[in-house]
């Protein structure tokens, strides 16, 4: 039995010198595990300091709304006054990106078409759906075939169907207004029934600013032709086919697609 004993505490006392040896061989494993857990928990965990200059920082961000609308109304006069308009499709960060960017009809141009056919002609295809998704009385038909006619790169044939649907766009109620008296009509209905500091509101004076200053702007027809598509040169047959092009066809579509945004509003549908 005596010997038994003697054997037993041998083994035990040469498994604990082989666990003594193993822990020193993982020693440094060991205390760089704690290491990188304490960085970890820095990381994750801020200090109380660091905690306090985040908080300051975000102290000094006062966020602004009416600096935030000034700058909506500053992106839609300049990238109005090129004929481009913001829909509900379009972001409004983009839209002001695209507003403080070169002040020129050929960059304005350039970077609102770009975003049309970017990611596959993503923006288009939400602009297209939706106005085929809420079209109404018969008007369906008439915009499938003017897309048919965009998918198809014949511009020509659609600028002047687009330039009659605004007019359509603009008489949500049953009117015997037309051009600039169904845009009045619309602007006293958006200044009876909204608030005048919506960001909405601002979008939607923008749009019928451009309606009434350009798209449907008296343009003398023995003078220059104007710089953005008109509805009278077009539609009285003064202007020349050839120079309307993709970009005119897009800006139309964010015309239809904003004046949709703005019944809505109008009727609270």
């Amino acid at each position: 039995m005596g010997n038994e004993n003697i054997k037993y505490n041998k083994e035990l006392e040469k498994m604990f010198k082989h666990n003594a040896k193993v822990f020193n061989s993982l020693k440094p494993l060991i205390e760089g595990i704690q290491k990188s857990t304490r960085d970890i928990s820095k990381a994750m965990f801020p200090s109380q300091e660091a905690l306090e200059q985040l908080s300051q920082r975000f102290k000094s961000l006062e966020l602004n709304p009416n600096s935030f609308i000034d700058n909506i109304n500053r992106a839609c006069d300049q990238n109005t006054k090129f004929g481009w308009c913001i829909s509900g499709h379009m972001t409004i960060r983009l839209y002001c990106e695209i507003g403080s960017s070169e002040d020129s009809q050929e960059e304005k141009d350039r970077l609102f078409v770009n975003e049309f056919e970017t990611n596959n002609f993503y923006l288009y295809e939400k602009e297209k759906q939706s106005i085929l998704l809420s079209s109404k009385h018969g008007w369906n038909t008439f915009y499938k075939e003017c897309f048919f006619l965009i998918d198809h790169q014949k511009y020509q044939a659609v600028v002047p169907s687009l330039l009659s649907a605004i007019e359509h766009e603009l008489s949500y109620e049953h009117t015997n207004d037309i051009g600039k008296g169904l845009i009045r009509r619309v602007r006293s209905s958006l200044e009876r029934d909204g608030d005048t500091t919506t960001i909405l509101y601002a979008i939607s004076t923008s749009v019928l600013n451009l309606l009434n200053n350009m798209i449907f702007e008296r343009y003398n027809f023995d003078e220059d032709r104007p710089p953005i598509i008109n509805r009278n040169w077009v539609l009285h047959g003064r202007d020349t086919p050839s120079l309307w092009g993709k970009q005119d066809v897009y800006k139309l579509i964010l015309l239809i697609s904003a004046l949709r945004m703005l019944n809505k509003r109008i009727l609270n549908e």
